[in-house]
């Protein structure tokens, strides 16, 4: 058998986005923290510890979009989006491929998550009536990728008119629509769109498998103990793990209503941020219908937050 040639490592490195840096560190771009001398304890601390335990780490700025495709790999696996990162002194690209077939570890080219937005489809499933309790003529048409994401779905209420059509667009939340979480305003959105759309002249709610704002369930767990136990905000938090304030794409949207004929529509939410993204993808957006939650004792910071923090309207 033939003997590859012996690798060296030659660099080892923390790779942290903007946001968490700017917790653990004294930088807030997305930021290469050296290893080679630190412990485990001490990358685990940095990865995903508090702040005060952290912040004199040495610390440079990261210029390397191989760094920016590791951090959006490790984002859409719905992991932590922090990466420990081994540079290794390959001669060639064949040695490389030679060397992760020997080992059994996996290679990526950068281009497959480059071109990943245009390899993306949504494909319609099924469809079925579907008897809900403030709507007994509906229907719910599921949408599927090829290549691996959440199925994603289509709740059609009554027989509406598809021209300016309205819309709610719902990212899932299994503790609040699922469980009845206090703690946000998820299910109480969903069921107000629901019947009020009922007592109107329809519409479409688009249920988006988009945990979390994007960050996928585990890590909004992660999110929701950061603010019982530290007192952080949903923004905050969010922020000390790594992401955005918001992390959702609306390309499945986008994919959905262009897949129900949709081009101009009224979209019902309290989000501006919403009613600009889905017009970058050429929707009309007429109006936007607001509409009220009530507040309860568990989720008065949260709603306020969204308001003061992410210009929610209402």
């Amino acid at each position: 058998m033939e003997t590859l040639p012996l690798i060296y490592i030659t660099s080892l490195y923390i790779l942290l986005t903007a946001q968490r840096a700017s917790y653990v560190t004294t930088n807030d771009k997305l930021s290469r923290v050296g290893a080679n001398t630190l412990s485990l304890a001490d990358i685990r601390t940095l990865m995903s510890g508090l702040p005060e335990e952290t912040r004199s780490v040495p610390v440079e700025e990261s210029l390397s979009p191989l760094d920016s495709l590791a951090i959006d790999l490790v984002k859409m696996a719905k992991l932590l989006p922090s990466a420990l990162v081994i540079d290794m002194g390959f001669g060639n690209i064949e040695e490389m491929y030679d060397w992760c077939k020997c080992n059994g570890i996996l290679h990526l080219a950068g281009k497959a998550l480059t071109d990943y937005t245009q390899e993306y489809v949504l494909q319609e499933v099924c469809r079925s009536d579907l008897y809900l309790q403030d709507s007994l003529k509906s229907k719910i048409i599921v949408y599927r990728s090829k290549i691996g994401e959440p199925e994603h779905y289509a709740i059609v209420i009554g027989e509406p008119a598809i021209e300016n059509i309205v819309v709610r667009l719902h990212s899932s939340c299994y503790t609040g629509d699922l469980l009845g979480s206090l703690s946000c305003d998820c299910r109480s959105q969903l069921l107000t769109a629901v019947k009020l759309l009922a007592e109107q002249a329809g519409g479409i709610i688009l249920y988006i498998s988009q945990e979390g704002r994007g960050i996928g369930l585990a890590n909004k767990i992660r999110a929701y103990s950061l603010q019982m136990q530290n007192s952080l905000d949903t923004v905050d938090a969010n922020r000390f793990l790594g992401f955005d304030d918001d992390e959702r794409i609306f390309l499945p949207a986008a994919m959905i209503l262009r897949n129900l004929g949709v081009s101009s529509l009224q979209l019902l939410t309290n989000n501006p941020h919403k009613v600009q993204e889905i017009g970058k993808y050429g929707f009309d957006v007429t109006k936007t219908i607001p509409f009220h939650m009530e507040i309860n004792e568990y989720n008065g910071n949260y709603i306020k937050t969204k308001q003061t923090r992410l210009g929610h309207t209402n």
